[in-house]
């Protein structure tokens, strides 16, 4: 569990780090063409897809049990939270991590949709949700090292 959880936040990292590389190449070069109806329709979906997923990692228990045990169970406590589980928690910050990137491609696809001539709006919104992104991370981050240093 722990293990899934740490691949997952070193891929949210990787990505990125990808991601602010190619805003840097952007900005360094600035010789390049986007196809703002492409950005437009791609990232929407992202965003959809991401929505869609964080609100499915992000569901609690139902506390109650269907069939032949609810009489076994009727002074069981409720489920913990979804969330309480490390990978669950990791892959959730993927998600809400992925879909942070993907609201700052719409974003940036909307102003350059509008205002071709600020293309330069993709780069700046890839650093401002990669830092948020990143910040985001680090609890999570915080807490696999934790349990892999068996610390308290």
């Amino acid at each position: 569990e722990i293990l899934g959880a740490l691949i997952s936040m070193i891929t949210v990292w990787m990505v990125t780090g990808v991601l602010t590389y190619l805003a840097c190449i952007r900005l360094l070069h600035p010789d390049y063409d986007i196809d703002a109806t492409v950005m437009l329709i791609t990232s929407a979906c992202a965003v959809l897809t991401n929505i869609l997923l964080s609100l499915v990692l992000h569901q609690t228990g139902h506390g109650h049990s269907h069939g032949a045990q609810a009489q076994e169970c009727i002074s069981a406590p409720l489920e913990k939270p979804a969330l309480s589980n490390a990978s669950l928690r990791a892959a959730f910050v993927h998600t809400t991590g992925d879909l942070f990137q993907s609201i700052s491609v719409l974003i940036s696809a909307l102003i350059i949709f509008f205002k071709p001539q600020y293309k330069i709006a993709d780069p700046i919104c890839t650093f401002v949700f990669s830092i948020f992104v990143l910040a985001t991370t680090i609890t999570i981050l915080r807490d696999i090292l934790t349990v892999l240093m068996e610390g308290r």
